[in-house]
């Protein structure tokens, strides 16, 4: 029902954007943005069908246009199987690597320290999630495992990309700032603190929110309890969640937090753990958050 309804309201905004004005199709689009991510997200973990070729085939589908399905799919994988938050294992860690933070000028510094507060997360962090994504890929494209789902893509993209913008005449920056980069933004948000490098306990965080981010994230915002059982779908979370006594285990490790107007206002200015991660050899001790 979610997919459907979402579909009905991407279709309803794109046919009738001629009666929308633009700041609306705005708001609407950053939302459907962020809720397209967290159905892709709910695709990959096999659902909501039972039917793995369905899931894919509804995920390939390019509406996001800078991200092929399978290779997030491929990624987010191996994030669940991988050591979290470590910058050689973690494909989706934020962390540097020791060498990196002490090889950095202390005006790089400042700018690692930047994006790890919500204003950096939300301007530069954005651009540079999505450039980091193409260069590394850019560098595999020698293995066929990251070479065809990017033709897979590219394949798929182009026409997409001509009925959207010229067929139907969607404004192509209406659509970039809305659905693509407003989306990943406010994703972004979501998986600002959902991991942290603590050295006991679950390095999964938990933060709790109203009725509209909840639909948003498809409660994944409840993320100890997604990374305890991957396989539950979105809306058998909750239940999960208070079984296991969630928001205890993620108090005593990551973090468990209020609301995202907590997340905001705490690391409006104070960054979020430090930049480089302190599990690995050779890094700053846990909590140092300065230059030095």
């Amino acid at each position: 029902m979610v997919i459907v309804g979402f579909y009905a309201a991407w279709l309803g905004v794109v046919l009738g954007h001629d009666h929308i004005p633009w700041p609306a199709q705005v708001v609407v689009l950053v939302y459907l943005g962020g809720l397209s991510l967290s159905i892709g997200h709910e695709l990959l973990h096999g659902h909501p069908t039972k039917w793995n070729s369905v899931n894919t085939a509804i995920g390939y589908v390019p509406l996001s246009l800078w991200i092929p399905f399978g290779r997030y799919r491929q990624s987010h994988v191996q994030h669940h199987r991988s050591n979290l938050t470590d910058p050689f294992d973690d494909p989706e860690s934020t962390y540097f690597t020791p060498e990196a933070w002490q090889a950095a000028s202390p005006m790089h510094r400042r700018y690692m320290l930047f994006l790890r507060t919500t204003p950096g997360r939300f301007t530069v962090g954005v651009p540079r999630m999505v450039l980091r994504f193409w260069a590394r890929d850019v560098r595999k494209m020698g293995s066929a495992s990251v070479r065809t789902p990017w033709l897979v893509h590219l394949a798929l993209v182009v026409p997409f990309a001509w009925w959207l913008f010229w067929v139907v005449g969607f404004n192509p920056w209406v659509y970039l700032f809305g659905f693509v980069f407003g989306g990943a933004a406010i994703s972004s948000l979501r998986s600002f603190v959902e991991h942290c490098a603590v050295p006991e306990g679950t390095r999964s965080a938990v933060v709790k929110a109203g009725p509209v981010l909840s639909l948003l994230f498809l409660n994944i915002n409840l993320h100890h309890t997604h990374h305890a059982d991957p396989d539950v779908a979105w809306y058998g979370i909750p239940a999960l969640h208070r079984a296991m006594g969630s928001d205890q285990i993620a108090a005593e490790g990551a973090g468990l937090y209020r609301s995202y107007f907590e997340v905001l206002r705490t690391y409006f200015f104070t960054p979020f753990c430090q930049p480089d991660h302190p599990g690995s050899p050779g890094a700053r001790p846990y909590g140092s958050r300065g230059l030095t």
